[in-house]
């Protein structure tokens, strides 16, 4: 059985001391720009693996990230995670990825054990089981980026989205098209996000003088495409029934679209779609989908920009970077 490479042989074949070689491990003290090159040639000739988990007991912190989504299946937050991934990947960094699915205990599982793990810093997608101690966390060395959380208070640097600007604008899009029975479609793993672009689109129907009652609500039981599917049949049931349907994502947009039509009925005919987010199976799908557009790799991307100017510096000021939704029309409202 070989040999198991260690740090002697890195300090060997470099020429330098095994502090020198610590001190380059732990970033404990500077390594000159030449003496850092010969211990990373080393270090890749030998294929030496330093023990992070040492470095992490000894409370430094390793090179990792943490990223908390409330629905990893979504590829609004696929595209996020790439954008954080290339960011840190630019460091050194790497990305440990974990799907919450909106629920509190399983979020607060994910944050003690990332802490344990002395991750580097933290991005967390809010949600309306956001923990208390984010700023504790913070307090003991691990920045936190907040990705949404409009209007919640929090002691943290953040991306914001204003995701009830996004409601409005594809509310304002159905009444302009003269809609006057619209239903909103949500679903789990999201909630706060869902709350806020309903009431977007309520916004809308206070703007125009409108009867807020028009405005019906349904949410699917789960996050499977046959629990978003089955919306398709309850609205067409419902007396009066919509002329339109604004959607919470644009996954369960497209679960509808496709079941309409499987059962003989027309997208925008029987009934308009507008969907949210914008991924890329929204243009792709079988009728290209009107949507409310985020930039997510641009959004993941600038959380890890934030990230990393606090673990660089956290005497440094919590920053917000805010961007605007987009509407996109599309063949699912026929405008």
């Amino acid at each position: 059985m070989a040999r198991s490479v260690t740090i002697k042989d890195v300090a060997a074949l470099a020429g330098v001391s095994l502090g020198t070689v610590s001190n380059y491990l732990n970033g404990t003290r500077t390594v000159s720009p030449d003496t850092r090159a010969r211990i990373e040639r080393a270090i890749e000739v030998t294929r030496f693996v330093p023990n992070r988990a040492v470095r992490a007991l000894r409370g430094n912190r390793t090179h990792t990230v943490g990223l908390l989504v409330p629905d990893a299946g979504n590829p609004f937050f696929t595209e996020i995670a790439r954008g954080v991934e290339d960011a840190a990947r630019g460091r050194g960094d790497v990305l440990v990825y974990c799907d919450t699915a909106g629920d509190a205990e399983r979020q607060s599982l994910y944050i003690r054990r990332l802490a344990e793990m002395r991750v580097g810093g933290l991005v967390i997608s809010a949600t309306a089981a956001m923990p208390p101690d984010l700023g504790d966390l913070e307090a003991v060395g691990t920045p936190i980026v907040v990705v949404g959380g409009e209007g919640m208070s929090l002691n943290t640097s953040r991306v914001t989205l204003d995701q009830r600007l996004g409601g409005q604008l594809a509310m304002r899009h159905l009444l302009d098209l003269g809609h006057q029975e619209v239903l909103f479609a949500g679903g789990p793993g999201g909630e706060l996000v869902m709350q806020a672009r309903y009431q977007g689109a309520l916004d809308a129907l206070d703007e125009r003088g409108a009867d807020r009652s028009t405005l019906h609500r349904l949410d699917a039981a789960g996050r499977s495409v046959r629990e978003r599917s089955e919306l398709a049949d309850e609205m067409m049931a419902m007396r009066p029934r919509p002329t339109a349907v604004l959607c919470g994502n644009d996954l369960i947009a497209i679960a509808i679209v496709n079941a309409l039509i499987r059962s003989g009925r027309s997208v925008p005919g029987d009934l308009a779609i507008v969907g949210y987010d914008d991924i890329t199976d929204a243009q792709l799908a079988v009728v290209p989908l009107t949507t409310v557009r985020q930039p997510a790799y641009r959004i993941g991307a600038s959380a890890a920009e934030l990230l990393f100017e606090r673990a660089d510096d956290q005497a440094s000021p919590h920053r917000e970077i805010a961007f605007a939704p987009e509407l996109v029309v599309r063949d699912s409202t026929g405008a």
